[in-house]
C-alpha cells in the first residue's frame, strides 16, 4: 500500500505541474493563432468576426484655407486632415504673401482676398504653390476661438520664437499651455512679426486639431456646425459628415502633427515664396493635375514680378 499511495501521490504533484503547465503553453498558442488571424483580417479589410474595416482610401483628405479675422487683420491658414498618411498639415501664411494672379502678374494674399473674398486669395494661392485647394471659410477669429471651448488645452512648443518670458528648464524646450481663447490675446501680447506670427498660429491649431481627434473625433465637425451659420464657406453638410468620418478613421490609429515654418523671406514689404516652399507645399498637400513636375524659376513668385520690380524701383528712387 505505501507504494501504491506513493505513486498516486508523485503521480498528483507531477499533474499539478504539468497541467497548469500545458494549459498556458496552450492560451499563448491560442492568443498568437488570434492576433496573426486579426493581421490578416485587417489586411484583407474585414474584421475577425468577418464584419467589414473601413480603411482610409485617397479620397479621405479634407483641405481648406482659412481666413481668421481680427479687427481689421487677417490671418491665413492653409489645413488638411490626411487619413491615409494619418497626418495632419498646417501653414500659415502673412497677408503680405506674393501670389500669383489669375489676371496674369501677383498681387498678395491681403489684396487678393479684400478685392474678391476667401475664394480669390484661396484660388490665387493654389495657382502659386501648385496644389489643390477645394474648399475656403473665413470668419471671426474670436467667434471660432469661443465654439472651440471644448478642444480643451494643449502645449505649444515655442522654439525658434523671440517671446518674452518664455522660459525652459535645462534641456527642455520653451512651452506655454492655452486654450482656444488665449491664442489671439497671446499672439497680441507677444508682438511677433507677421511672417512668425503666422507661423505660430499654424502650429497652435495643427496642435488643437490633434488633441481634438484623440480626444473626440466628432469635436472638428461639430465646430463647423455650430460656427457655420456666421462663416463664409464653401462647406456644406456633405463635407461636414466627410470630415467627421475623415477624423474618426485618424483617430483609431496614431495621428500626428509635425509643425512648421513657412519657406521664403520679406522683401520690401512683401513675403515671397520660393522653389522650397512648392517643394513643401507637394509634399504636405495635393499637387495639381496640371503641375509641371519641375516649375520654371519664373513661376515662383520671388522672381521678376509687377510687385517685386515696383518695389525694387521705389528703393532704388529713395
Amino acid at each position: 500500500m505505501s507504494r501504491i499511495r506513493a505513486f498516486l501521490l508523485s503521480f498528483c504533484l507531477t499533474a499539478g505541474v504539468l497541467v497548469p503547465l500545458i494549459g498556458c503553453i496552450l492560451l499563448l498558442q491560442s492568443k498568437q493563432m488570434q492576433k496573426e488571424q486579426e493581421q490578416q483580417a485587417q489586411q484583407a479589410g474585414v474584421s475577425a468576426s468577418g464584419v467589414p474595416i473601413a480603411l482610409p482610401t485617397p479620397d479621405d483628405r479634407f483641405c481648406c484655407f482659412v481666413v481668421l479675422q481680427q479687427g481689421e487683420e487677417n490671418h491665413y491658414l492653409l489645413l488638411e486632415l490626411n487619413a491615409v498618411k494619418n497626418q495632419i498639415s498646417a501653414l500659415g501664411f502673412p497677408g503680405e504673401t506674393v501670389v500669383l494672379s489669375t489676371q496674369g502678374g501677383a498681387t498678395t494674399l491681403d489684396e487678393a482676398y479684400k478685392s474678391a473674398g476667401p475664394g480669390r486669395a484661396a484660388e490665387q494661392l493654389a495657382e502659386t504653390l501648385h496644389i489643390e485647394i477645394p474648399h475656403y471659410l473665413s470668419g471671426k477669429a474670436e467667434q471660432i476661438a469661443k465654439a472651440a471651448t471644448n478642444f480643451g488645452s494643449v502645449t505649444v512648443n515655442l522654439s525658434g520664437y523671440s517671446i518674452p518670458g518664455a522660459k525652459a528648464s535645462v534641456g527642455k524646450a520653451p512651452v506655454c499651455m492655452m486654450v482656444p481663447e488665449q491664442v489671439f490675446p497671446l499672439l497680441e501680447e507677444w508682438n511677433l512679426d507677421n511672417a512668425a506670427q503666422s507661423n505660430l498660429l499654424a502650429n497652435i491649431t495643427g496642435e488643437f486639431l490633434l488633441s481634438a481627434i484623440q480626444t473626440d473625433s466628432t469635436q472638428i465637425g461639430q465646430l463647423l456646425r455650430q460656427c457655420s451659420s456666421n462663416l463664409l464657406t464653401t462647406l456644406t453638410s456633405t463635407e461636414f459628415l466627410q470630415i467627421d468620418h475623415i477624423c474618426k478613421l485618424m483617430s483609431s490609429g496614431e495621428p500626428e502633427f509635425v509643425p512648421q515654418i513657412l519657406p521664403g523671406k520679406m522683401v520690401s514689404g512683401k513675403f515671397e515664396l520660393n522653389e522650397t516652399t512648392l517643394e513643401m507645399a507637394a509634399q504636405l498637400f495635393q499637387p495639381s493635375p496640371s503641375t509641371s513636375p519641375s516649375p520654371s524659376p519664373s513661376m515662383i513668385p520671388e522672381q521678376s514680378s509687377p510687385i517685386d520690380s515696383s518695389s525694387e524701383t521705389e528703393s532704388s528712387q529713395s
